[in-house]
């Protein structure tokens, strides 16, 4: 790879091409871990940059307003972007004197932009270079912002536009660099600038045209930039930064398992890019792969991440099949007829015709015999194709050369990629396998010669089977990430610091060193939170530190002192924001270890990028829609939202269901006992103790929570089976769930002694149904029990000899029957109560999202 001379003392210093996109810009946050990863940079640095988040489609929302005259509709696409940016631009410059240059530089961006959709709504017509001025100031202030933001806080930088640097013409594909010009403008106008030691922040997806006139280089065109300016300064490597940690080997949304496709070659970047795969602008690659500049993509909120690299020095390995991508909403259509066996230029007229009317061709496959065409065009153009063909073949059809042109919608191009297909045998008979198990037909088949990707069209709802099928038969949720060599720096904010919150920090702390070197996960508690307050340390905690904070509270003192008395969920929710939730994670998980009504809380969390963990049962006990909004929330910002000790406190029961799921098998019924301090006291009452002797034995080990009331009244346990049943996919209420509680209401008290003391006149009637029991040679359990039509919480008597009868002491267990699992059903037995347990499964599912390759 050719090396650019940068002048004194820079000469072998290789230059990067680092480019953020819309969501690392979206506010002062995002801009703060932006101005960080710039700032770690070795060596000269170009930075280019796309609009704020969101900007782009307001500004072509408001030129596509202007046309059709409704400029008092402007107004409030207008008002939003100069709020947001006069917004950032006081949040980040508040001390710069440039920011009274940026505020006025964004009132005149407006209002210069106020009068061409006046232009556009006199002429009604909007023009392409009259696009290109009105969405092209998004791009134009977010680098002066991010100059502005880099100087002020120590890294030198300024401002290039990118027309004097990238140069380009039209050509079939859209705009297209023009090498020589781009090689020349970087050496005259963006080399000297490097040379003084500043890092360059250049707008993307502008560039200038060949009549010198401005012009955009379409959606995600910023990645396009990127990749131009890399290749024509022969950079030692592009990042493309985005809101993603890389490439993955499928749609998340429809396949939970994907993981993240550590490398690959530019010509499967292509094809992926091609076929629908978003992360990437589909002609990225093309100056990139011309000069063997080598592209990473990263998260910008976690960059330690090792990203996917795509370059021209991988190699088939492992994998035939890298990855799956879809292209939904697709049309089929086939042009046949006997008469058109060997007669010349059929296939030459179709894709003529449907160029002239530019319909986009997707895919095409032809039969051997030459009597039908097939291909494949976007839904929205198959109307438009279909035209256009029934008036090319006129003649043909009325002479029966050409029997029908037919169409058929609501179809999805699967494309399967790898360059291990090549010389691979057997990798299409696989694939065809994997749908026929699913039950799919295959409606259209192409492969080409290069053996680089195989596509299929199925049926419009077969995607989600489909690319599960799919991903299952090339075990591609085995793929790895690049190697991490740096390790991965996890940010953990505790709420609540009770029995569970103490015995987590201590595992974390007992186990820093194994994380680091087994998992290069770097666990960093960087927040306690309770009800006195919160402890807060960017750099995390040190370990003398939270040990001392244990201590404290052992000794009966507040958390933090100064408070007179307990802060309620929303001061607490007020505690977060002004001191957590600001702080820009590279990984946040937020864990709650409460017993309280802190659903608030969490949709907070995962608003402000946050992972979360529970402990706490409370905010997944919710009415549906809101517990559903959670879920939605956390997989629409690319997040996990972990639960596992919800449920069985150490006990794997939810990963153990979500195994099942994704071998395919299907639960027909739970039963068993979910409640360790229920388990507790059933086997303490059948060793001879009283009732409210076991429960007072339960509580004073801390087996039941602070009031231990939740246990008694058996919403503890209603709560983990709607857990349950929710994590199943039923749509259930907990008011849904048939409870029986081990104490009437008169008996209930706020005060956990005084409510101790008054069971014992419930002494006699468990004796009786302890005794009665044992006449059958049965004993007594708390049970849930789940179908797909009920779920009740209950006592009931259970044969001594059954596992169930065999528990004993916290243990929990669940029996789960299954499709596959019907006449013997899969059992899960464990500890199910006491903090560290709790806290051992809290910390597992941490665990998890730190080695994860998403959040």
């Amino acid at each position: 790879m050719a090396k650019t001379n940068l002048g004194s003392g820079m000469s072998d210093q290789k230059i990067k091409v680092y480019k953020f996109g819309g969501s690392s810009l979206a506010d002062a946050k995002a801009l703060s871990q932006v101005g960080h990863i710039i700032k770690e940079a070795k060596g000269p640095v170009v930075v280019v940059v796309s609009a704020m988040g969101g900007m782009t489609d307001r500004l072509m929302k408001a030129a596509h307003l202007a046309v059709d005259g409704q400029l008092s509709e402007i107004a409030e696409e207008t008002a939003y972007f100069r709020a947001e940016h006069l917004k950032l631009i006081e949040t980040v410059l508040a001390e710069d004197p440039q920011r009274e240059a940026l505020t006025r530089y964004v009132e005149q961006a407006l209002e210069e932009l106020q009068r061409i959709c006046e232009s556009i709504g006199t002429l009604s017509e909007l023009t392409p270079r009259t696009l290109a001025r009105v969405v092209s100031r998004g791009e134009r202030i977010m680098a002066r912002i991010l100059a502005a933001y880099l100087n002020l806080n120590g890294t030198a930088a300024c401002q290039l536009d990118a027309t004097k640097v990238l140069k380009v013409s039209p050509s079939p594909i859209g705009m297209y660099p023009e090498t020589a010009a781009c090689d020349k403008a970087c050496e005259v106008h963006l080399l000297p600038l490097l040379e003084k030691h500043t890092v360059v922040v250049v707008p993307g997806f502008i560039a200038c045209g060949p009549e010198q006139e401005l012009v955009i280089l379409g959606r995600g065109g910023s990645d396009f930039s990127a990749a131009i300016l890399a290749a024509s300064l022969h950079a030692e490597s592009v990042t493309l930064f985005k809101e993603v940690d890389g490439i993955l080997t499928a749609d998340p949304r429809h396949v939970r398992e994907a993981r993240i496709v550590g490398e690959l070659h530019y010509r499967e970047a292509a094809e992926l890019a091609y076929y629908g795969a978003k992360v990437l602008h589909p002609c990225t690659i093309i100056p990139l792969s011309d000069r063997q500049v080598p592209l990473y993509i990263k998260n910008t909120f976690d960059p330690s991440r090792p990203g996917t690299l795509i370059s021209g020095e991988v190699v088939p390995k492992g994998y035939a099949v890298k990855a799956l991508t879809a292209i939904p909403g697709q049309a089929v259509i086939a042009v046949e007829g006997k008469g058109m066996m060997g007669v010349p230029g059929i296939a030459g007229r179709t894709f003529l015709c449907l160029a002239r009317g530019e319909v986009s061709v997707t895919m095409i496959s032809q039969a051997s015999s030459e009597s039908s065409i097939c291909f494949v065009v976007p839904g929205e153009q198959a109307k438009l194709a279909r035209e256009l063909l029934n008036q090319e073949f006129k003649f043909e059809m009325a002479h029966r050369l050409v029997d029908d042109i037919r169409v058929k919608s609501q179809k999805t191009i699967i494309a399967m990629v790898g360059i291990g297909m090549s010389g691979n045998r057997g990798t299409a008979a696989r694939a065809f396998s994997a749908l026929a198990r699913e039950g799919i037909n295959i409606e259209v088949i192409a492969q080409g010669s290069s053996e680089l990707n195989i596509s299929v069209v199925v049926d419009g709802h077969h995607l989600a089977n489909a690319l599960k099928g799919l991903h299952r038969e090339f075990r591609l949720e085995k793929a790895h990430a690049l190697p991490d060599v740096l390790g991965r720096k996890v940010s953990i904010g505790m709420l609540g610091f009770g029995q569970i919150g103490q015995a987590l920090a201590e595992q974390i702390l007992n186990q820093l060193e194994f994380f680091k070197r087994s998992v290069k996960a770097d666990l960093r508690v960087v927040s306690l939170t309770d009800t006195s307050g919160a402890v807060v340390e960017w750099d995390g905690l040190s370990s003398d530190q939270i040990k001392a904070l244990i201590e404290r509270k052992r000794s009966g003192k507040k958390l933090v002192d100064g408070n007179g008395g307990k802060l309620s969920v929303p001061e607490v929710g007020h505690t977060l924001r002004n001191e957590l939730w600001s702080l820009p994670f590279a990984k946040g998980i937020f864990v709650d270890c409460t017993a309280s009504e802190s659903a608030p809380l969490v949709r907070e969390a995962l608003e402000a990028s946050m992972n979360v963990v529970l402990a706490n049962k409370k905010p997944l006990a919710i009415p549906y829609e809101e517990y559903q909004a959670l879920f939605d929330l956390a997989r629409k910002k690319g997040l996990h939202l972990r639960y596992e000790a919800t449920v069985g406190a150490g006990l794997p029961i939810l990963d153990t269901l979500a195994k099942l799921e994704a071998a395919g098998d299907e639960v027909i019924t739970i039963f068993g006992c979910l409640s360790g301090t229920l388990g507790f006291l059933m086997t303490q009452m059948e060793d001879g103790l009283a009732f409210s002797q076991s429960v007072k034995n339960a509580y004073e080990l801390g087996y039941t929570e602070p009031d231990p009331r939740e246990d008694l009244s058996g919403m503890d346990v209603a709560r983990k089976a709607l857990i349950l049943a929710r994590t199943l996919g039923m749509r259930l209420e907990i008011e849904d769930i048939q409870l029986e509680p081990l104490f009437p209401e008169h008996l209930s008290h706020d005060d956990p002694k005084t409510f101790i003391a008054s069971l014992s006149s419930l002494d006699g009637e468990f004796q009786d149904r302890i005794e009665k029991a044992k006449k059958s040679r049965q004993v007594l359990r708390y049970v849930a029990r789940l179908s797909r039509h009920e779920v009740t919480v209950r006592i009931e008597p259970i044969s001594q000899d059954s596992p169930l009868g065999r528990l004993r002491g916290t243990d929990n267990q669940i029996n789960v029957r299954t499709k596959r699992y019907d006449d013997n059903p899969l059992i899960v037995t464990g500890p199910g109560a006491g903090a560290a347990v709790t806290a051992a499964g809290v910390l597992n599912d941490i665990v998890a999202i730190a080695t994860s390759q998403g959040g």
